[in-house]
């Protein structure tokens, strides 16, 4: 067997026995079980702040070199051993394994905390000789059985659900949910119904295809809010932008949020939208309001998508309704809003156009060409023509 020299300073580690290796899990799981404790604590003291972090999780992912999502389950584990301290002892002494705890912090929402902390000794010896699948089923019980002791015969109280969520320092938005099941059920049937998947040209793993799903999700209700079927409302992000600074680096700031937003971004909004002048003092203070006028103008839009039906992106199905008008020579710089240099991206793809500066060309006959930062190239049809019956 060969091993790259990095590995053979570590040859007594790496190459363990059935026993020692168990043996060695199980320590890793009782030191990750103390981190996770010490993590929370220290975020409880506030430590996170001395070098300028916002959060515990931003200081894990800025001086651990943790994802988000390991930050963020890291800190979930710590709070929850934090507030249980039989269960804690019991993840420290392996008398439960990592994935018991995580079964047994499933089931343990803020409702049913106070029947798990007084039941803890017991459902810890309940469940320390099961495997992780049958703690999961015993969980399961035990979470019925707990929500009949907090009904006491009474009506049902409405199920307790939150989501928090924070800017992070990369201004990546972070941050947890906890759904009641009916919110659950349609949360997952939403990302169902949304998720896309491009077949052997895929590349995103599953949690990027949920996500990108959950971003189609949003930019889908804010175009359709406010009117049935119609995708061209667009009242939810307002970008205050100078018209100067426009034509060389789009400079703007969500006036509902005060953040400034990225170029990329601007961008996009800019390429749909509708646009107010606003006549400024010396100061800086508004003394007109102008009329608004639209980028791309309704029965512009119906012709574009009469063409393309959709997304033009290779592989992406998203319907006229998901979309935007995406100029091919953008608006700032001069591009004409005109048929021949509008084409339809959904929310997501407009944004990575914008952002990654993929080049699109839209040839006469209305196929769309678009060449990726690496090279590659990719080339779409209109779809959006009439179906035709067959010749008999």
């Amino acid at each position: 067997m060969v091993y790259m020299s990095g590995a053979v300073d570590h040859t007594n580690t790496i190459l363990l026995n059935p026993h020692e290796f168990l043996a060695a899990l199980a320590e890793h799981e009782r030191q990750g079980a103390a981190l996770a404790l010490c993590a929370h604590r220290l975020g409880g003291l506030g430590v996170f702040s001395a070098d300028g972090s916002a959060s515990m999780a931003a200081w894990l992912r800025n001086n651990g070199r943790m994802s988000n999502a390991a930050a963020h389950r890291l800190l979930h584990r710590g709070r929850f051993l934090d507030n249980l301290p039989t269960v804690a002892d019991a993840a420290l002494n392996s008398t439960l394994s990592t994935g018991q705890v995580d079964a047994l912090a499933s089931v343990a929402t803020r409702r049913r905390q106070p029947v798990l902390a007084e039941q803890q000794a017991e459902l810890v010896g309940i469940l320390a000789p099961l495997s992780v699948s049958d703690t999961q089923a015993a969980c399961a019980t035990w979470k019925q059985r707990a929500d009949a002791v907090l009904a006491d015969g009474t009506p049902p109280a409405e199920p307790e659900q939150a989501v928090a969520f924070t800017r992070a320092d990369d201004d990546a938005l972070v941050g947890r949910f906890e759904l009641h099941d009916a919110a659950a059920t349609e949360f997952e049937t939403a990302i169902d119904n949304a998720i896309t998947y491009h077949g052997d040209a895929e590349t995103r793993s599953q949690p990027q295809r949920q996500a990108d799903a959950l971003h189609d999700i949003c930019a889908f209700y804010n175009k359709n809010h406010d009117s049935a079927g119609t995708p061209r409302h667009r009242p939810h992000v307002t970008i205050n932008a100078d018209a100067e600074s426009l034509k060389t680096v789009p400079f703007g700031t969500n006036t509902n949020t005060g953040r400034v937003m990225e170029t990329g971004c601007v961008d996009t909004h800019l390429c749909d939208c509708k646009i107010h002048g606003i006549v400024r003092a010396a100061n800086g203070a508004p003394e007109s309001f102008g009329r608004s006028s639209r980028t791309v103008p309704q029965s512009l839009f119906q012709q574009v998508a009469a063409r393309d039906g959709g997304c033009r992106m290779p592989g992406c199905d998203r319907k006229v309704r998901h979309c935007d008008a995406h100029h091919i020579r953008y608006w700032r710089h001069g591009g004409a809003t005109d048929y021949d240099n509008l084409a339809l991206f959904c929310s997501r793809h407009h944004h990575q156009i914008h952002r990654q500066h993929w080049e699109v060309k839209l040839l006469p006959n209305g196929e769309v060409h678009i060449t990726l930062p690496d090279g590659t190239e990719r080339v779409s049809q209109p779809r959006g023509r009439p179906p035709t019956l067959p010749l008999r």
